[in-house]
């Protein structure tokens, strides 16, 4: 009865020795099923005896975090099938200063790594700017040799008719302008981000009087980009040409505030070989470095990530094992623990065997006392892999008192079934089983899963995802749709058409190629004799679909408002069966209780509330949907009647029936026709031009009556004009008419009216 209601427990006092009790906390918690309580509740976290030992836990799980994002970053996998695993160092302080060891290696070597390619992306950030650098100064020296050669300015570029002014004149303070000698223009390059570089030229243009050029060329990026990373920004490669000193620590200092990193540029072409040789040189023997030291550091994570997991969960349980050890109390001689733990009636033994094997270490037994409770024990439902998702989801609402029933186990079926009503598709339904059904095949070989972020919530779900997944296939087989495509699996359609070339819709009495609206199916031939024009005695059966929902509905104008009024009403009904459960559980709940209090005025209320709205809804939704329309009739607007689709004899010996089929003159029914055009027009189904499958008739009271027609003769429906005490002063007053499918709010607006309408008398 543990999935139906939490297990008994049993309140134990357990006196411990401090050399066991390390031990023995570890075996319990093996066990998992221990619950302490906090002996020092009046006490802060700051002064419990083992708050150095959890922080000491703390700062390793913090190490060993960071050396699992490390290992993340560089790619490095771990077998986690390996047998042999290095145990973590005994004691807590050399395991600590053991642990820190390793980060300050690692985090040498992760710094090392990063300014060795730091120092790379400088190298070839200089390299780049030797060569446009190179390339810019050729151009403008060729340009500088032409201009003055020719002494014009024809053909020349806007850049070099820049140049040409820079080297020639110099405008001062005053407004004078100077000429220069050639030697006074200087340059400045290097990288800038591609961002900044708009705003660094207009800076400089101001600043300088415009007495500047700027050239520049983004740069290509050689930096991989790494997973779930942003790209590196871009950077583009900028050469200023100026003149004067003054300008240059202008361009200094502006280039600074902009990011910018400078290069030397030599001014002779050997030079710039000579400084372009040398960078190649340093960036290969810097190649050669790096990719020694990025060998050395995985090698040293792989050393890591053989015993990171294990050590992981070592640290984790070292944690918990003195944040239960600071809920004990230490006797006077400060050589015993005193605890106080909740467990399960039914695992008393086991707790006794684990508590046996962690006085091993010591010798000295423990002693267990057991308790007599002054307050209400804790709730323990043992939940199953299969249930263990669903008791989560409850849990997450509320958790039940002690020795409650566990709405979980109702939850298990209903909560993935009211899922597959709203998610019915076969295609669907299908991938989604699929998928839960390879997690819980692979489970053991996924069991990684469950520790992860995003994929655990997946993996302990799985039984959840796959009954939800059987459950919308079963619903998509219900709507015959699959990746909502309407499909025929079990039959044709029962709906016949004009565009049909089924011969059974055809050979349907009553069937045109002219027809503007579809049929169904039906046994009309076998209830009235075409050729003999007499009725069989049978009833007319109309076909009905083998399973699930028509697939000729997707053809009809109100599909959508029909499937979602059945979807609607369906869950209305699921929904409303699952929290009466809810409210009969609380009735079990009060009775093992005996709180007779909760049962008069807390459960009956409830119930009679939910059942008086929510009951009759349902009722009136079962009601609708197991009623036959086709033979429901209101007579004289006062009562509903039942009249099968049985035809008529021509003496009228069997009433109630009907009329014969596909007859539209009433006065052309045989055997009886002329008493029916007797009748006031009205009582007449059929309208004029439009014969159908009979007409209903009655007698009442002595008085025949035949259904007629509410949309042709609207008055049909005025029970102050058609009315029982009408009806009995003359045939003119009688009224009988298909009483069509109600609207389930109507009808419970109108029950609330009616309720308000006899409290206002």
């Amino acid at each position: 009865m543990s999935q139906f209601r939490s297990e008994e427990m049993k309140l134990l006092q357990i006196f411990m020795a401090r050399d066991s009790a390390h031990e023995t906390l570890k075996e319990l918690g093996f066990l998992g099923c221990v619950q302490f309580k906090d002996l020092n509740h009046d006490k802060n976290s700051f002064n419990r005896p083992h708050v150095l030992e959890v922080r000491k836990c703390d700062d390793m799980m913090r190490i060993l975090r960071y050396l699992a994002d490390v290992c993340s970053n560089e790619k490095i996998v771990g077998n986690r099938h390996m047998s042999t695993v290095p145990a973590p160092p005994s004691g807590l302080d050399e395991w600590q200063d053991r642990l820190q060891e390793i980060e300050n290696e690692v985090k040498v070597l992760v710094t090392s790594a990063r300014d060795l390619e730091a120092q790379k992306v400088e190298l070839e950030e200089h390299k780049s700017v030797l060569k446009e650098a190179a390339r810019w100064l050729g151009q403008q020296s060729k340009s500088f040799v032409v201009s003055g050669a020719h002494g014009s300015d024809n053909g020349l570029s806007s850049s070099n008719l820049e140049m040409k002014s820079l080297t020639s004149h110099d405008f001062l303070e005053s407004g004078e302008v100077q000429t220069k000698p050639k030697g006074m223009l200087g340059y400045v390059a290097g990288c800038i981000p591609t961002e900044n570089i708009k705003d660094f030229n207009r800076t400089l243009f101001r600043k300088t009087r415009g007495n500047m050029l700027l050239l520049h060329q983004e740069m290509e990026s050689n930096i991989p980009v790494k997973k779930n990373k942003p790209p590196p920004p871009t950077k583009s490669i900028f050469i200023v040409f100026f003149s004067g000193d003054r300008s240059r620590t202008e361009i200094d200092k502006i280039a600074n505030s902009y990011g910018a990193k400078k290069y030397g540029v030599p001014d002779s072409r050997p030079q710039q070989e000579e400084a372009l040789k040398q960078l190649d040189e340093r960036l290969s023997d810097l190649q050669i470095v790096i990719e020694r030291t990025t060998d050395f550091r995985k090698a040293k994570l792989e050393q890591v990530q053989v015993w990171l997991e294990a050590w992981t969960e070592h640290a984790m349980r070292e944690k918990a094992i003195y944040h239960s050890l600071n809920k004990f109390n230490v006797d006077s001689s400060s050589q015993c623990y005193i605890a106080e733990a909740w467990c399960p009636v039914n695992d008393y033994e086991e707790v006794l065997g684990a508590i046996r094997r962690g006085d091993r270490t010591s010798g000295v037994p423990s002693v267990v006392n057991q308790l007599r409770a002054k307050e209400s024990p804790p709730t323990f439902f043992r939940s199953t892999p299969l249930t263990s998702g669903t008791q989560a989801i409850i849990d997450a609402y509320g958790m039940a008192d002690y020795q409650e029933f566990n709405p979980a186990v109702f939850s298990v079926i209903t909560f993935p079934f009211l899922f597959g009503v709203m998610f019915g598709d076969i295609g669907h339904g299908l991938m989604m089983t699929l998928v839960a059904v390879l997690l819980v095949k692979f489970e053991k070989k996924l069991e990684w899963m469950g520790s992860d972020e995003m994929l655990g919530t997946v993996y302990k779900g799985r039984y959840n995802l796959l009954l939800m997944g059987a459950f919308a296939t079963y619903a998509g087989f219900i709507y015959n749709e699959l990746f909502s495509v309407p499909q025929p699996f079990f039959a044709p359609t029962s709906w016949c058409g004009p565009d049909d070339t089924d011969p059974d819709c055809l050979s349907v009495p009553g069937a045109s190629k002219n027809a503007t609206q579809k049929w169904l199916r039906s046994s009309l031939e076998g209830a009235w004799d075409f050729g003999a024009r007499t009725t069989t005695g049978t009833e007319v059966a109309w076909e009905v679909y083998p399973f699930g929902t028509d697939p000729g509905w997707s053809h009809a104008s109100n599909k959508i408002n029909a499937a979602n009024t059945f979807k609607m009403k369906f869950a209305i009904v699921c929904g409303v069966a699952q929290m009466v459960a809810g409210i009969c559980c609380k009735l079990a709940n009060a009775l093992r209780a005996r709180d007779a209090l909760t049962v008069w005025f807390v459960w009956l209320p409830e119930m009679v509330f939910i059942n008086a709205i929510f009951g009759y809804l349902v009722a009136l939704i079962l009601a609708k949907w197991t009623t036959n329309w086709d033979a429901t009739y209101v007579l004289n607007n006062e009562e509903v009647v039942s009249i099968p689709q049985r035809y008529c004899d021509a003496d009228l010996s069997r009433l109630p029936c009907w009329t014969p089929p596909f007859v539209a003159d009433r006065a052309a029914v045989p055997g009886y026709g002329g008493l029916l055009a007797q009748l006031p027009q009205a009582m007449w189904c059929m309208a004029p031009g439009a014969a159908t499958a009979g007409c209903a008739v009655m007698r009442w009271k002595g008085q025949l009556v035949v259904e007629g027609n509410t949309f042709v003769t609207k008055a049909l429906a005025d029970p102050h004009t058609f009315n029982a005490a009408a009806c009995e002063a003359g045939i003119g007053g009688c009224s009988l008419f298909k009483q069509p499918p109600p609207s389930i709010l109507d009808t419970l607006i109108n029950m609330f009216m009616e309720i308000g309408r006899s409290l206002s008398l």
